[in-house]
């Protein structure tokens, strides 16, 4: 594990000021996309966009200035329809429980229970992945619509071909929020950070990922690893029989590193622990910490009992939907996204009809 250090060290620290500044600033991807078809508001989307446009500005410098050792990132694959999918079964569920996989990370630190309870649901849907993950991959198999892993790749130019067009109109989108005064939340919250700081900061850890490790924000794999480690106290057989446990998915050098590592989702300590366990304790950390300096941590429990059920059901879908595609939100959003990779675009396209079908059901549920 020595010669993991650095990917641990730099893991931790962007866990540790992303759950900071999403706990400081309630930066939340459901509400985002949610409140689009419930209230018919997208003010919030606006700080979405400005990170991924910042992301995707940064990454085109580090690659001019020769930072990116991969690019794409090893665990970005070939597109595929399962991605679309996944992200259908995604969006619903994260709709249902309220939080997405890093947004129950920062609830929790802070003490609500019912984020908690998202993410051990969260845990037992990604699980329960490696038990139709064969049929799955068999399902999926002529589903593949390209081989390369991003739209410049399959059009055979240079990435700033598509992002220089991009980003002059995000820029223009950009300076006109900022002269109207609409990347600003009226706020009277003790220690509130506005959200435009946070996306400008997520943007920033990113890229300090990829630059060091590799690969940006990956959170739902070391949810298997959790629920396998846990499926092994109990039924070990059964987990050394699973195919989906044995497979690993990542083998790479990583940025200042001179020897090969590899990881997957069985229960092992190894590259994907080290890349993923790493933030997810840093956002749990950071975001308990922050609680704790402005005197909000306490454990809310008191809610309706509605209110855990569709928690359960929504969280066990988003673990399920995330391995379905591969790749959640932060991963493909965040990430994949900027990167301009097909699966990427595919998840969104997905994650759109999953929330608004979700909003339905929420507001038959509250009728």
């Amino acid at each position: 594990m020595a010669s993991y250090g650095l990917i641990i060290i730099t893991g931790g620290v962007v866990g540790l000021l992303a759950g900071h500044l999403m706990f400081r600033s309630d930066y939340c991807m459901v509400a985002m996309f949610r409140d689009l078809f419930l209230f018919r508001q997208g003010s919030m989307l606006r700080f979405l966009i400005l990170q991924l446009g910042l992301t995707l500005l940064l990454l085109e410098l580090a690659r001019l200035g020769g930072g990116l050792s991969y690019d794409p990132p090893p665990l970005m694959k070939t597109a595929n329809l399962s991605s679309m999918v996944g992200g259908c079964v995604f969006g619903f569920g994260m709709v249902l429980t309220g939080s997405c996989v890093v947004g129950c990370l920062y609830k929790t630190g802070a003490g609500n229970v019912l984020g908690l309870c998202a993410l051990l649901s969260m845990i037992t849907g990604a699980t329960l992945y490696a038990e139709i993950a064969p049929w799955w991959k068999q399902l999926t198999a002529s589903w593949t619509l390209t081989q390369q892993v991003t739209v410049p790749g399959s059009l055979g130019i240079p990435s700033w071909w598509i992002s220089a067009p991009l980003l002059a109109l995000w820029l223009w989108g950009v300076t006109f929020w900022q002269r109207t005064k609409k990347l600003v939340v009226p706020a009277h919250a003790e220690g509130y950070i506005q959200p435009w700081k946070t996306a400008a900061g997520l943007a920033v850890l990113t890229v300090v990922l990829c630059i060091f490790t590799g690969m940006p924000i990956g959170i739902t794999t070391m949810y298997v690893k959790m629920g396998a480690w846990v499926e092994q106290l109990v039924l070990p057989e059964h987990v050394a029989a699973t195919a989906y446990f044995a497979g690993k998915g990542l083998n790479y050098i990583p940025p200042l590193m001179d020897q090969v590592v590899s990881g997957g989702a069985g229960p092992q300590l190894d590259a994907i622990a080290a890349l993923q366990l790493s933030v997810i304790l840093g956002i749990l950390t950071g975001a308990f910490f922050s609680a704790k300096r402005v005197g909000e941590f306490h454990w809310l429990y008191r809610v309706p009992k509605i209110h855990y059920g569709m928690s359960i059901v929504g969280g066990v879908l988003v673990g399920l939907g995330a391995r379905l595609a591969p790749g959640c939100n932060v991963w493909h959003v965040m990430g994949g996204v900027p990167f301009l990779a097909w699966n990427s675009f595919l998840f969104v396209l997905g994650l759109l009809p999953g929330v608004w079908l979700g909003s339905k059901f929420l507001l038959l549920r509250l009728s």
